[in-house]
């Protein structure tokens, strides 16, 4: 539930950048509605974090929506009643990085390979990924490390070899010298990265002021020029402010995204990766009930 001072909270993966512009912005007087963040070390604890209530949204990816929406085989045994409040981006380059030693795809083969956790949207992505290039499932073990911030780590201090990244941490990965193989874009041209999602179909006023003020921030951050928008940045968080993540949020292939809308498609292209790799794949019927909610 939210606090008698109308705080949301907000768990999240990576920083947001639209946060950020919000809060440069001042945006929380304009819409009488304030906000704080923190870093979730996985999607297990996000969503046990949603259903305990001392998170009120996540920011995450929609696979995630869809395991811990749709069926109750999942980390935490329990199907949570979700409700899909928007669209957010197209992965924000989501990409599979390795340390620099591999230089072939079959080097892969026989490694160790970090993700979040093994049945997570990223980790699937990592399949599919790898796939592609002609490494399969039963080539390489995996770690489950934690967030991305674990994983680039991961790579860095020599525990695994390779993982999937994004946002800042995929900038990161390529100023730490990493080696980028594959792209979310390279698996689907509608690949939707991440959502804002909620416990409970029913939307609050203080919800609708939330998501009111993020309309405006995305607006501004997908119509200023690039210059500006990293000045915003600077102020609230100036590891965002380079320019090629900057880059990232306002192209067409990983961006932000103004349609807020969560397409059948966009569910569907998830849950047949996750098919493509034995998981757990939610009914058409029941990614239609989701997407009512």
């Amino acid at each position: 539930m939210l606090s008698e001072k109308a705080i949301m909270r907000i768990g999240q993966f990576s920083e947001s950048p639209v946060l950020a512009v919000a809060r440069a912005l001042q945006l929380e007087k304009k819409y009488d509605i304030d906000w704080t963040t923190e870093r979730v070390p996985s999607s297990p604890s996000q969503f046990q974090s949603l259903q305990d209530g001392t998170i009120d949204i996540a920011i995450t990816s929609p696979d995630n929506v869809l395991l811990y929406g749709t069926t109750d085989q999942n980390p935490i045994k329990k199907k949570l009643e979700l409700k899909l409040l928007r669209s957010i981006d197209r992965g924000l380059g989501l990409a599979l990085y390795s340390s620099a030693a591999v230089s072939r795809a079959e080097e892969f083969r026989g490694t160790t390979i970090g993700v979040d956790v093994p049945n997570s949207g990223f980790a699937f992505l990592l399949f599919s990924m790898l796939s592609n290039l002609g490494v399969e499932r039963a080539d390489y073990e995996l770690e489950a490390v934690g967030a991305t911030p674990k994983r680039l780590a991961a790579i860095t201090d020599g525990n695994v070899v390779a993982t999937v990244l994004n946002a800042e941490t995929a900038i990161a990965a390529e100023n730490a010298g990493l080696k980028k193989w594959s792209t979310s874009k390279d698996v689907s041209d509608n690949y939707l990265g991440t959502v804002l999602v909620q416990v409970g179909s029913s939307q609050t006023e203080e919800v609708h002021r939330f998501l009111e003020l993020w309309e405006e921030a995305m607006d501004a951050t997908l119509s200023i020029p690039a210059e500006a928008l990293a000045r915003l940045l600077e102020i609230e968080n100036p590891s965002l402010a380079d320019s090629r993540y900057i880059a990232l949020l306002q192209g067409e292939d990983y961006g932000l995204l103004r349609d807020s809308s969560v397409s059948n498609e966009q569910l569907m292209i998830l849950a047949d990766i996750r098919s493509q790799f034995g998981a757990y794949r939610p009914s058409d019927g029941a990614i239609s009930e989701l997407l009512k909610n």
